[in-house]
């Protein structure tokens, strides 16, 4: 059986594993026809146990290969290691060992039958002695690799989690292929680089699998293994949104979704439809990068952790290490930091300048609680919040109305001195839909609302959720020198 790539071929041949001679000419064989070895696995079948070679050589442009037998496949080497990989589960292990031990003891077994007749030439004798010491050493390593297989420190060794991770069914897996110019490993180092650049923001180490449990051109995110979020793709396909392509009609071919980023109506279109369109999509790759950085900051709060911190404080050290021994611990736990650095980010305000944040942090440590202590340092980036949000050299806002912000203040309840969010979430939804609804009609792509600030952080902890790209903004934060304009109140 032969398979391409765009520059390898491989082929797949099998031998018995208790026939070293039989390997050996196939080794040689294959080395004479330019193959090399790719990799070696043994396979259990009804009757024995086969090592299954792959070789590989680059692809041979006179190969006269019947090309009904030829497979195309990028990302062979992944596939064809999940197809012989050995059991993961030690339970598998042991049992595959155990396996291996019984026919090893088989073939000794038959070789010290072989020996004892009399019949045998000395050279035979000598042969077969040479074989039963072979058979004898194979034997005890298998019974080594038994004893570590069972033993309780190897699952010490397996206690281990993978922070991020994005799943992809059978059908896109090719996006992570070296071989595609448009792959996935390149865009995360965009995403990474984007996020270190706009936000002080650096996220960790992305791994990405298969996943047999994901229906046709699905993805999913997990975070330390809680899955986040899964969406579609379509290779071949480019994405836009409808309501930016005015005037065009959805064809057969094209295929229309529900986008769960943004919840929007979301239509594939055939890459060589769309090569004169002045409105430029999203390929696949680029939509699960979207995915990504999405999720990299609306779940910073798991992603972060006390490593992290510590290398913003480290930055600190290095420039001013009288803001982290005035501060840490006395004033802000690494708690408190972790929380403080999280809001701020999962409210897209950038860290990147940690030692002014730091100076502030510094200025307001004798606020009673985290939630004064981010107002304050909020109001102190207040000139770079806004500046970020302003276009055209405006900012549009929008403002709750009395009803409203008396709905929103009711949430809020003292109970013997402690104070309750008791929030309804028909009421929430409510307001959200005329948040959302107010921000289509004045063509506010991230709706931007103003709140007292005492009702700030929990407004955008609870309306972001139904709200995408909401940004919401403290009435003291509006500064006087921008050009505030109040679109409407909801």
């Amino acid at each position: 059986m032969k398979m391409y790539n765009k520059k390898m071929q491989y082929v797949i041949k099998s031998v018995p594993t208790d026939d070293k001679q039989a390997l050996e000419d196939l080794l040689n064989q294959m080395s004479d026809e330019g193959w090399d070895l790719y990799t070696m696995h043994e396979i259990e079948t009804d009757s024995s146990i086969d090592f299954n070679c792959i070789f590989a050589r680059e692809r041979q442009d006179d190969d006269n290969t019947n090309l009904d037998d030829i497979v195309n496949i990028t990302s062979f080497k992944y596939r064809m290691e999940k197809m012989l990989a050995t059991p993961t589960s030690p339970y598998e292990s042991c049992k595959e060992i155990q396996l291996k031990i019984s026919n090893q003891k088989e073939r000794i077994k038959r070789i010290k039958a072989q020996l004892e007749s009399e019949a045998l030439s000395l050279d035979d004798k000598n042969r077969l002695n040479s074989q039963m010491s072979d058979e004898l050493r194979l034997l005890d390593s298998l019974k080594q690799s038994l004893v570590n297989e069972i033993s309780p420190d190897t699952m010490y060794s397996n206690i281990k989690e993978e922070k991020f991770t994005v799943n992809l069914s059978e059908e896109i897996l090719d996006l992570v292929s070296m071989d595609v110019k448009d792959n996935l490993l390149a865009q995360t180092v965009k995403i990474r680089q984007d996020l270190a650049d706009n936000l002080g923001y650096v996220i960790p180490h992305i791994h990405f699998h298969n996943s047999d449990d994901l229906n046709q051109n699905e993805f999913s995110i997990k975070i330390h293994d809680i899955e986040v979020f899964r969406g579609l793709v379509f290779p071949g396909f480019t994405a836009y949104y409808k309501e930016d392509l005015r005037g065009y009609k959805i064809s057969d071919d094209d295929i229309a979704v529900v986008d769960d980023l943004t919840g929007k109506k979301l239509i594939w279109i055939k890459d060589d439809k769309v090569k004169d369109f002045w409105q430029r999509g999203l390929s696949s790759v680029e939509y699960i990068g979207k995915a990504i950085e999405t999720v990299s900051i609306q779940e910073v709060s798991d992603i972060m952790d006390y490593n992290d911190v510590n290398k913003y404080v480290e930055i600190v050290l290095e420039n001013n290490s009288f803001l982290v021994d005035n501060i840490i611990p006395d004033f802000l736990t690494a708690a408190d930091l972790k929380y403080l650095l999280t809001c701020l980010i999962r409210e897209r305000v950038s860290v990147k300048n940690i030692v002014y944040l730091f100076e502030k942090i510094n200025d307001y440590a004798n606020e009673p609680t985290k939630e004064d202590l981010l107002d304050k340092v909020r109001l102190a980036f207040s000139k770079l919040i806004i500046k970020d949000l302003v276009k055209d050299g405006e900012l549009k806002v929008i403002e709750f109305d009395e009803l409203t912000l008396d709905k929103v203040d009711s949430f809020f309840n003292s109970d013997e001195g402690e104070s309750i969010i008791r929030i309804d979430a028909n009421d929430v939804q409510e307001i959200a839909a005329k948040i959302l609804k107010l921000a289509k009609s004045k063509k506010m792509v991230n709706p931007v609302l103003a709140v007292p600030m005492d009702l700030r952080h929990m407004c955008f902890v609870i309306l972001s959720e139904f709200v995408p790209n909401l940004t919401v903004l403290a009435c003291e934060e509006l500064i006087s020198d921008c050009n505030i304009k109040f679109v409407g109140k909801v």
